[in-house]
């Protein structure tokens, strides 16, 4: 979280004593003695924590209208500027609790931040992540850990969004997805209603992506064509689809493929496609490796079953161009 120490140990005290006697009060008979002479005395503490955290906090007399110094509380524009904000005056926090935390990742089905664990749903406070969200199932069966923070998510920022193993709602995706510049997805279930979206359309938020990797994507024999439709696809600098099925549009794909400039594709089909797809695969890596020049971007092309040597070839070639 990005404070000074002792102002951040504040902040954070404060925010603990939000809940202090809510949770107690709320389920009375759900706690041992034992339980509730620790909660009493952790309640006192916290409670303790508050009374130091507000005994600084004074009525600030601001030089404009306290209109639009609630306004400008409830409304900054940045991270940067809340931080400044919040560091400047206590009143700020106050008015808009919000935790700025610039990297956000799970371990072992807990989220952490900085390494150390964090419940997002305990605290009565909005969060703001900046930079990076990495969110993975595969050391545990929860496959929706991001379904209970949406909410608490005051904004995210994030330039890098890592998921892997996930099941997520289309419209918390567009939430999460805005800014990213960089996503890996592996294994992700994208759903609207009851449905599944196909990439093409996780694609059409992501509007400020540079770079995507998908591992076994949601894809339909209209994927590539729709992927053209996308005014933004054309400006990734990377693209790399992976475990693909010979559903997708192979022919689609080599007709862009011979007039692309700009981006490097990355892709490979599992389980092993059939013999009539895979001739095809090897005649269209046959006439890149045949190419001496190349006025397009040659991209990277696996399947089971393609001769070594041919791939590493390919691998190179695709690596300087």
């Amino acid at each position: 979280m990005i404070f000074s120490k002792k102002y951040d140990r504040e902040l954070r005290f404060f925010s603990l004593s939000l809940n202090c006697l809510t949770e107690e009060s709320s389920h009375p008979q759900s706690v041992t003695s034992s339980n509730q002479k620790r909660k009493t005395e952790d309640s006192i503490m916290v409670t303790c924590k508050r009374t130091k955290f507000l005994k600084t906090y004074y009525q600030q007399n601001f030089s404009m209208p306290d209109s639009i110094i609630f306004y400008i509380a409830k409304n900054p524009k940045t991270a940067a500027l809340y931080l400044k904000m919040v560091k400047t005056c206590k009143y700020f926090f106050v008015k808009n609790q919000i935790i700025v935390i610039d990297h956000l990742q799970t371990s072992y089905g807990k989220w952490m931040v900085k390494e150390k664990p964090l419940d997002l749903t305990k605290y009565n406070c909005k969060y703001w992540i900046t930079d990076e969200i990495c969110v993975s199932a595969s050391e545990s069966v929860d496959k929706n850990i991001l379904l209970p923070i949406i909410p608490k998510l005051y904004q995210c920022d994030v330039k890098r969004l890592y998921l892997f193993s996930q099941v997520v709602s289309f419209n918390d995706l567009s939430l999460l997805i805005l800014s990213a510049e960089r996503i890996h997805f592996n294994n992700i279930i994208v759903k609207k209603c009851d449905s599944v979206i196909p990439l093409e359309d996780i694609i059409t938020i992501a509007v400020n992506a540079k770079t995507v990797y998908a591992h076994k994507p949601k894809i339909t024999p209209k994927t590539m064509k729709q992927l053209l439709q996308i005014p933004h696809f054309a400006t990734l600098v990377h693209f790399g689809l992976y475990a693909l099925s010979e559903v997708f549009d192979i022919e689609a794909f080599y007709s862009y493929m011979k007039k692309n400039q700009h981006t490097k594709f990355y892709i490979s089909f599992f389980p092993q496609p059939s013999d009539a797809f895979k001739n095809r695969l090897e005649t269209i890596i046959d006439e890149i490796l045949e190419t001496e020049q190349f006025n397009y971007k040659p991209p990277q092309i696996r399947f089971s079953g393609l001769d070594f040597q041919k791939y590493e070839k390919l691998r190179r070639i695709c690596n300087s161009h």
